[in-house]
């Protein structure tokens, strides 16, 4: 009998159009929508680049200089260098194809102070002209300056020590050579992160929270004040809890089937990354979708107000949880978590985007576990108190 209730609630659930339109089509319009906003603007200020910037020599200019820019090039991929001379290297600039010019002009000898002697080339102590020009002060154009101060700050410790301490030279050498090692680059996780993700994990916890239509519809299935399919179910034989679990079990399959379609929609079509625990990713969508059910079940439960207004409540229920989960307002989880660190672990929307997010920053699951277990806490709750409200209500006639 459970698999034909079952059967029969998985074909009443997918024939109503606007229940899919909501759980399956709404998520993946917004975040087509999201991905078309935000896509700019994670390339251009969120994913980090080669700095495209122009390399001016003349003959005979310092080698060494171009020596650092080959490094950074080829060894760290930090900069692209693009040798040309000073005209087309002003074109570049001026049409914004490079971030800057590096200019490494041949060095003017210096004379001794009070001396008629003529100094060589190779006996030149004075400093080596490098310099650099851009037309803007933003973060480029600030590694590009960074870059060149390093490189004067080590050509004048260098010539500091030739003329102090003539000996240390090769162990300065070395110094300077292994300095690189004492920075390794290294990531908590495996997925890459960027300030726009947190907007798709709260796009996907609402998604599973819009089964609460759906719970909804199942209790006001058991109201027999409010709905004649209520009233031949109460008089009927069969226990309610017979006639409940499957119906209940059948919209919690088409909900997640639904948000996991969705999750498919963003990791494939939109090429968003959420990791490559994808088990974990659908175990959350399981658990996110049957806190959604026992939701909108719960509140379905309360009280003899008609459909309309509980359907409101419900909606301003998930609508807010979304909110406060940081699906409107970027960092509000942060800014919850800071000033009311209790709405956060309440919150199931807010649980579900933060399960998500710790599984796939942090290399350990405590915190995902604590999100679950939080979770799995929520949906206990209301569905043991949804069942209580349909299970006392008792009807002098119907």
């Amino acid at each position: 009998m459970f698999l034909r209730l079952y059967k029969y609630g998985l074909l009443q659930t997918t024939r109503q159009k606007m229940t899919i339109f909501w759980s399956l089509i709404f998520p993946i319009i917004l975040g087509t929508l999201f991905h078309v906003a935000f896509g700019g603007y994670i390339e251009e200020t969120v994913v980090f680049h080669q700095i495209p910037v122009a390399y001016v020599m003349e003959e005979g200019a310092d080698e060494a200089f171009t020596k650092v820019l080959e490094s950074l090039e080829q060894e760290n991929e930090l900069i692209k260098v693009i040798s040309v001379d000073k005209e087309e290297a002003k074109r570049l600039l001026k049409e914004e194809k490079v971030e800057g010019i590096y200019y490494n002009l041949k060095p003017v000898p210096q004379k001794p102070a009070g001396s008629q002697e003529k100094v060589s080339d190779g006996e030149n102590d004075g400093k080596w002209n490098v310099t650099l020009t851009v037309t803007k002060q933003e973060m480029n154009q600030s590694i590009l300056s960074s870059v060149l101060e390093q490189y004067q700050r080590t050509i004048h410790t260098m010539k500091t020590i030739r003329v102090e301490n003539p000996q240390g030279i090769k162990a300065a050498m070395e110094v300077i050579n292994g300095q690189c090692e004492y920075l390794k680059e290294g990531s908590i996780s495996d997925t890459p992160k960027n300030v726009m993700t947190d907007y798709f994990y709260a796009l996907i916890a609402m998604n599973c929270l819009m089964g609460v239509t759906m719970g909804l519809e199942s209790a006001l299935n058991f109201k027999a004040d409010l709905s004649n399919i209520a009233a031949r179910r109460v008089v009927a034989s069969t226990k309610r809890y017979g006639l409940l679990l499957p119906e209940l079990a059948a919209k919690l399959t088409v909900q997640f089937l639904c948000t996991v379609f969705s999750v498919c929609y963003l990791m494939y079509a939109m090429k968003i990354s959420l990791g490559e625990k994808f088990g974990f990713v659908l175990l959350t969508t399981l658990v996110g979708s049957m806190v959604g059910i026992f939701l909108g079940f719960f509140i379905g439960g309360i009280g003899t107000y008609n459909e309309s207004v509980k359907e409101g409540i419900c909606v301003s229920c998930m609508l807010l949880s979304s909110f406060l989960s940081g699906l409107m307002v970027g960092g509000m989880y942060h800014f919850l978590e800071r000033y009311a660190p209790v709405v956060n672990r309440i919150n199931p929307a807010s649980l579900i985007a933060h399960a998500l997010y710790s599984l796939n920053i942090y290399e350990g699951y405590g915190r995902y576990m604590q999100c679950m277990i939080s979770l799995l806490l929520l949906a206990g709750l209301l569905g043991a108190g949804g069942f209580f409200l349909i299970r006392r209500e008792r009807y002098a006639s119907i």
